[in-house]
């Protein structure tokens, strides 16, 4: 799917930004993908991540906030023709196989999502991410399920979680979304978050339907049947 933003500053095109990567950053400073240089704008204001036909826009706890549509959002979906402003620009997200509207749940997504300060502090934290060899590894072991006993180390930036077919971690059930969560590999650490589905992701036995989790070893995950724990690779 490819999908690409337009950056203006009232009716004049800056730039056009192809969403070609797993995750585009947007912000004040330089090092972001999507540099927009405007005081209103944070240093690492909000980003976009890619996850199976999805694309994600995630507020980063700007101080002047996230909109689309004239709507403030923590965290949306967004659909083609969706205009997202970041102090006094806008970003109009373009994308041909997009669906130009989308209902129920995943509309609501930004209604739900609330961010937490410490969570505001893990994602806001210096950018310039180091090499994916230098960032810590961790890895989920099986509980229960046929898969039980088995680990799998978490090495790329995103692992989704559900029952679509473009999910690494498999999970069943009726009420399971096809995306129903993603563990993004920072340089903070692990963050887990639940994106869609009537069965809610817990951690430790808590929904983080809510707030993203910020993982720490040996944490517990489960979602519908399965049971797993994360883990650190020493």
């Amino acid at each position: 799917m490819s999908c690409k933003l337009v950056l203006k500053f009232k009716d004049t095109v800056i730039s056009e930004y192809d969403l070609n990567q797993e995750e585009t950053t947007i912000g004040r400073k330089e090092e972001n993908e999507i540099h927009v240089d405007n005081l209103a704008v944070s240093s690492r204001h909000a980003r976009i991540l890619k996850i199976g036909n999805k694309v994600i826009l995630e507020d980063l706890g700007s101080t002047n906030g996230t909109q689309v549509n004239d709507r403030d959002v923590t965290k949306h979906v967004l659909n083609h023709g969706d205009i997202i402003t970041v102090g006094k620009h806008t970003l109009t997200f373009i994308c041909a196989n997009a669906p130009a509207a989308q209902q129920s749940e995943e509309s609501d997504m930004d209604k739900t999502m609330i961010i937490s300060s410490a969570d505001r502090e893990e994602m806001m934290g210096k950018a310039g991410a180091p090499p994916a060899s230098e960032m810590m590894l961790g890895g989920v072991q099986y509980l229960s399920g046929p898969l039980m006993g088995k680990s799998m180390e978490l090495k790329a930036s995103l692992t989704s979680m559900g029952k679509g077919s473009n999910c690494r971690i498999k999970v069943k059930g009726l009420l399971v979304g096809k995306q129903a969560a993603v563990f993004t590999r920072r340089p903070t650490g692990y963050h887990l978050t639940h994106l869609e589905g009537m069965s809610k992701t817990k951690v430790n036995g808590e929904s983080i339907s809510d707030h993203p989790r910020v993982l720490k070893d040996g944490d517990i995950i489960e979602l519908s049947d399965i049971k797993m724990q994360f883990f650190i690779k020493k």
